[in-house]
């Protein structure tokens, strides 16, 4: 839970400590205007957040933020987490730099895990 924001700690807490949360709810509670987000970066993290839809008395329609029944149980993440797009990035083109040394370059796998550790370093340091 140390990577979520500050905000999304607390929806989170809200939505652990109470049925659901509107983003009525949480500007006025919690002065969070991007509810939808915070609950995107719940979501990314692993956690269950179920949406569901409903209308006030004036017809105007909006949407609740809940944990499932299951999450609700368990104080970890349910789901595996989302990986960022960067992280992706990284992964794919070390995948490609890796078959790149075995195939062009004729490397053995050590070696191929050597010349990945200093490219994924170069890039870390660089990206």
């Amino acid at each position: 839970m140390s990577s979520l924001s500050r905000q999304s700690r607390l929806v989170l807490d809200h939505l652990r400590s109470n049925q659901h949360l509107t983003s009525w709810q949480a500007e006025g509670v919690y002065r969070i205007r991007r509810l939808a987000s915070r609950v995107d970066e719940l979501r990314a993290a692993g956690y269950e957040v179920t949406t569901s839809r409903a209308e006030d008395a004036t017809g105007q329609s909006y949407t609740r933020y809940s944990l499932s029944r299951r999450q609700r149980r368990a104080k970890r993440p349910l789901l595996q987490a989302r990986t960022s797009p960067t992280q992706f990035r990284i992964d794919r083109i070390a995948d490609v730099y890796s078959d790149y040394c075995r195939k062009k370059l004729d490397m053995d796998s050590r070696e191929t895990a050597e010349e990945l550790d200093q490219f994924l370093t170069f890039l870390k340091d660089n990206a």
